[in-house]
């Protein structure tokens, strides 16, 4: 075989070696356009080139890792001409932004045009940990801005150790107590790092109103009191949260055949708004639609046309999207933040946005729920109502997607617009009313099934397989759905390739086709859904599968969970970020020490923070995946400023009944200890039950018993929650009676909350399926259910149940925990010992009303000196 000569001209900034190879490679394609990354040496000249793909430039993007930092993308031109084109320079945008070069070559390889060259290695500038506890120090700029500061050096321990997390990289479990002040302890050295290296940190929370406070008030804060630098920050909102001005229109120009009368009328409200709204979400709206008609107008990612799009200049997502772009904090929600991480695993993108802009800092706030967050968004759940909407959405009584598009066809007489009808109305029809037909009789069956179990939750294991539903209809019903999705999307695909022909008329419908198209694909994954639920492929990880009915309209509810989402949270978070704080006022699940445990990282523990023991944060880091020796994350509790044994009394009636051993005698005893608590201190009280029915028996024993009559009685699910919370602080004295949302996440400063009852331990629910379902798979490893999983969930629980009470350095109150085994099971004493430093009176209830009498007499005293 004769040796390849190489042209004499060949480009300097080509080696032989690389000029050789892909001069072969593109031979090899006839010419065509071939893609390269190659290696570049320390003068910049290529030195080695490998083929990564064939066709378009653009079509590497879509390759996960194509190339790694300090790399160059090279392409071919076969005309010869060197100059790179609008895609070449958008291309060549994207990947510099990754640390990637990129260059353009002749089919012969003698001549290379680099567009932009590699950036230089990126070097980070290490933030002083003493120069960010100074900052928040009582000679700082915070100090100097805030009208009523306090030192706080449990917070300034606790930025410190950020500040060292984000110079040295890692994983960081930091429990702040109530009052630390935790948000400005982690956005301090966030902005820090922001002013010092240009990288941002996304700042995840679980509620609405943490993200409130850190965009309504902590971060306009510090905009302010840093003047040393230039604080940008942006609230994040998913796509489903802003409108789309392109599909308005459009919902405005489908007619009659789209939307009833009542939804038109509907529109033009949205269509007056969008002309004042600055934000463009729902949230800004004083009366949000009806979720049929959102539906219609929405942002969605796979109908957005993006900078194709009329209203692109406008758009008000991608006007969040850019202010993200360029803030140093972007704060966003639990759930978004797993929904990027599910758009990643499944793109396998680490680098560009998806969801979210890139980044590699993150802050966890609320961390203490990530895992059920992570549960929602990376399994599946798929409703009666879900489907019913989107069946709505292609034929509501002759209105709809179909309707509209049949109404767009019948307005040519054309031999293609005539065929493309006839296609329409004989198989998308049919497949619609079918699919929803298929759709109702499942539900139907699962509702059936669930009423013949007499409960409202039905967990599915191996068992189900085998269970007669199948032979009933079930079987039946799910192919014969899962069959008519696909032959509506079929047809789909038929009438736009019909319609393929006539550019013209392909372009007028296109709108049209791309919302039908999205219904389709939102069913197919339905279906997909219902499969892994109820019929799961053998081989598939080992998940947690569940039917339930919900609410009052008693919605069936299919839904699937992967059994371990800890390597996944490991692999897909953890691993891609280079700083992770996860940051919560309860995180670990023991008390802390002053001294130095095995496997931790915290450096010279001081007063101001707490050293955990080995297993204090052992629960959270098996459930997020932080146990693997690479991680070993840096642990400390950061006790809270107040002083408990002053502020707060904790009681628990030794001679109360157990809840789990004589339910009716444990009931009338927590009546007692809170008309006795609310006499002492005149209402001002939480009441938190662990389940709804509880909670209702108590508010009528309560109204049978006078306690409406003299103190203002609010009932959790007579009113919306904020409703009740400023009826409750306007009050002063009223009683609110309260679960599941009550117990965190509800911040009643000042007076208006003097008192707590707790009526019994927070334990999960042993058959609810995700607990039932965790507890098998620890026993069958040979573990303790109750130990591992059911004890430290109910010591988070109660310790964010008990920080209701005292938020404030003036607050005072009792707390009564109605449950003995506190005191009488072995496991009591680790409950109490992570709990606050509260006076503890552990006595039969005579003795100790006596002691919240005392307690509430001298607060009474000491607030007239006041």
């Amino acid at each position: 075989m004769p040796r390849l000569q190489l042209p004499p001209s060949t480009d300097a900034r080509l080696s032989r070696p690389a000029a050789a190879a892909i001069r072969a490679a593109i031979r090899l394609a006839g010419g065509r356009e071939v893609c390269f990354v190659c290696k570049v040496d320390e003068e910049g000249t290529v030195a080695s080139a490998r083929v990564v793909a064939r066709g378009d430039v653009r079509s590497v993007l879509a390759l996960p890792g194509f190339a790694e930092r300090g790399e160059m993308l090279v392409h071919n031109h076969p005309s010869g001409l060197l100059e790179p084109s609008n895609a070449d320079l958008e291309v060549a945008a994207r990947v510099h932004g990754n640390g990637v070069g990129f260059g353009i070559v002749d089919n012969d390889a003698t001549e290379l045009y680099v567009v932009v060259e590699v950036p230089p290695a990126k070097t980070t500038a290490d933030i002083d940990p003493d120069s960010v506890d100074a900052t928040l120090g009582p000679d700082g700029p915070i100090a100097r801005r805030m009208r009523r500061y306090e030192d706080r050096p449990s917070q300034r321990a606790m930025a410190s150790e950020i500040a060292r997390l984000y110079n040295d990289g890692g994983v960081g479990l930091l429990e702040a107590g109530t009052g630390v002040g935790k948000s400005l302890g982690y956005l301090v050295p966030a902005l820090r790092w922001a002013a010092a290296n240009g990288e941002r940190t996304i700042v995840s929370t679980n509620t609405i109103n943490l993200q409130e406070q850190l965009v309504g008030k902590d971060l306009p804060f510090l905009a302010e009191s840093l003047t040393d630098q230039k604080v940008r920050f942006a609230l994040l909102k998913g796509w489903r949260n802003y409108l789309c001005l392109l599909r308005l229109e459009q919902a405005r120009g489908g007619g009659p055949a789209l939307l009833e009368e009542g939804m038109a009328r509907e529109l033009g409200v949205l269509e007056q708004w969008a002309e004042r709204t600055s934000d463009g979400s729902v949230s800004d709206l004083p009366t949000p639609p009806r979720p049929e008609v959102w539906d219609e107008v929405s942002a969605e990612p796979d109908l957005c046309q993006r900078m194709k799009c009329p209203h692109f200049d406008r758009c008000f997502l991608f006007k969040a999207r850019q202010k993200a772009a360029q803030a140093d904090i972007i704060v966003v929600n639990h759930h978004l933040l797993l929904s990027d991480v599910a758009v990643r695993r499944v793109q396998q993108n680490w680098e560009d946005a998806a969801v979210l802009p890139a980044y590699k800092r993150l802050v966890v706030d609320e961390g203490h729920h990530l895992e059920d967050a992570a549960a929602a968004h990376l399994g599946a759940s798929v409703t009666r109502r879900s489907l019913q909407r989107l069946f709505a959405r292609l034929d509501r009584k002759g209105k709809g997607l179909l309707g509209a598009l049949i109404a767009k066809l019948a307005e040519k007489s054309d031999l293609l617009s005539t065929a493309s009808l006839d296609l329409v109305q004989a198989r998308l029809v049919p497949a619609a009313h079918a699919s929803r037909d298929k759709a109702d009789l499942l539900f139907d069956l699962l509702h059936a099934y669930l009423e013949q179990a007499a409960q409202p939750v039905v967990r599915l294991t191996d068992a189900f397989a085998q269970d007669p539903v199948w032979d009933a209809g079930l079987r039946a019903a799910l192919d014969d759905l899962l069959g008519e999705i696909e032959l509506l999307h079929e047809g789909l695909r038929l009438v736009r390739e019909r319609l393929e022909s006539d550019e013209k008329r392909l372009e007028a419908l296109a709108p049209l086709l791309g919302e039908l198209r999205a219904v389709a694909r939102r069913l197919q994954t339905a279906g997909d859904g219902l499969v892994r639920a109820l019929r799961p492929a053998d081989g598939t990880p080992p998940s947690v599968r569940w039917i339930e009915l919900r609410g009052k309209e008693r919605n069936v509810v299919v839904t699937s969970v992967p059994l371990d989402l800890a390597p996944i949270l490991r692999e897909d978070l953890f691993k891609r970020v280079q700083t992770a704080v996860i940051t919560s006022a309860t995180l670990a699940t023991r008390p802390g020490t002053r001294d130095s445990g095995p496997g931790t990282r915290m450096r010279s523990p001081g007063p101001e923070s707490r050293v955990p023991s080995p297993d204090a944060f052992r629960f959270l880091s098996d459930r997020l995946g932080l146990t693997a020796p690479e991680f070993e994350p840096a642990t400390a509790i950061y006790p809270s400023p107040f002083e408990y044994p002053r502020q707060a009394l904790l009681v628990v009636p030794s001679d109360t009944p157990a809840p789990n051993v004589d339910a009716s005698a444990h009931f009338l005893h927590v009546v007692r200890h809170v008309l006795d608590v609310a006499t002492a201190s005149d209402g001002g009280m939480f009441v938190l039950f662990t389940s709804h029915r509880e909670l209702m028996r108590a508010a009528a024993e309560l109204r049978a018993r006078g306690a409406d009559r003299r103190w203002p009685l609010l009932v959790h699910g007579e009113d919306t929650r904020d409703a009740l919370l400023n009826r409750f602080r306007e009050s002063g004295r009223a009683l609110l009676v309260g679960t599941a949302s009550f117990w965190e996440g509800v911040d009643v400063p000042g007076d208006a909350l003097r008192a707590l009852v707790i009526a019994k331990l927070p334990f999960r629910v042993p058959s609810e399926p995700v607990t039932a379902a965790q507890c098998e798979a620890i026993e069958a490893r040979g573990g303790d259910s109750f130990r591992e999983y059911m004890l430290p969930h109910a010591s988070l629980r109660l310790k964010q149940g008990f920080g209701r009470l005292i938020r404030t350095g003036v607050d005072r109150g009792v707390v009564v925990i109605s449950d003995v085994r506190l005191v009488s099971k072995g496991y009591g004493r680790d409950l109490l010992d992570a709990l606050p430093p509260a006076r503890r009176v552990l006595a039969p209830w005579a003795r100790a009303r006596a002691d919240v009498e005392s307690f509430y007499a001298a607060r009474s005293a000491a607030v007239g000196e006041d």
